[in-house]
């Protein structure tokens, strides 16, 4: 079976993904779960600033101006945090999601910055065909393809991936991401251990915690699986 890791960064006018063209946010899709029968996806994203009022005003303008497209249905942030999680229903007809399932394609990941979504799916499909249905899907629904890359990969590396994300909480998924894009694992240091922890609202002993065992996971996924390499 041929397994290919697909890379596309699209342009979707459509979406509310094209509003962080004008705000210093960056969206890090957590959680995406498509409900075909209802013509919906749920997703869980996290939404990261370095600034709180451009995250504030961000969370702001999707909920009055995309409430026909997505149904916000909890925000998580704590009132000093340059962080947030949004959970939310959208629109399954004329999305991404619907074009990927269409291609035979699971998705492994989803960045958004700057009205880019980066897109990482992984696909059972030809190589010879893939190009094709991913661009024609995407032609449907009026989606803007910058950059579209395919590289052969084994199973074993779609089952690490896989694992590493499933393996995390949301909660240790968020501190993680937040802790690296703020430059805490840099050398220096650009954030310390007790800025973040007043972003969540705890001591720097429980952040250290999470913090220690969203790493033992990840190290464990890495290394148990793959000690046959090493």
């Amino acid at each position: 079976m041929q397994i290919y890791k697909v890379r596309m960064r699209v342009k979707h006018d459509a979406c509310w993904t094209q509003e962080t063209s004008g705000y210093d946010v960056t969206a890090n899709v957590k959680y995406l779960f498509p409900l075909v029968a209802k013509n919906s996806v749920f997703e869980i994203v996290e939404l990261y600033s370095n600034t709180k009022t451009q995250l504030t005003d961000f969370i702001d303008v999707l909920s009055r101006k995309y409430r026909n497209n997505i149904k916000i249905i909890r925000v998580d942030r704590n009132k000093s945090s340059k962080t947030a999680l949004l959970y939310y229903f959208k629109n399954f007809e004329n999305s991404i999601t619907k074009a990927m399932m269409n291609s035979n394609a699971i998705v492994a990941n989803l960045t958004v910055s700057d009205g880019i979504e980066d897109w990482q799916v992984y696909t059972f499909n030809k190589r010879d065909q893939l190009e094709t249905q991913i661009s024609e899907e995407l032609k449907k629904i009026n989606v803007e393809v910058e950059n579209l890359d395919f590289d052969r990969v084994e199973m074993d590396e779609v089952k690490s991936e896989m694992m590493i994300l499933s393996s995390l909480t949301p909660t240790e998924r968020q501190i993680l991401y937040t802790a690296y894009k703020m430059g805490f694992f840099d050398y220096p240091k650009k954030t310390k251990l007790e800025e973040l922890a007043k972003m969540y609202g705890v001591t720097k002993v429980a952040l250290d915690r999470h913090i220690r065992n969203a790493i033992r996971k990840v190290l464990m996924q890495v290394f148990v699986d793959n000690s046959n390499k090493f």
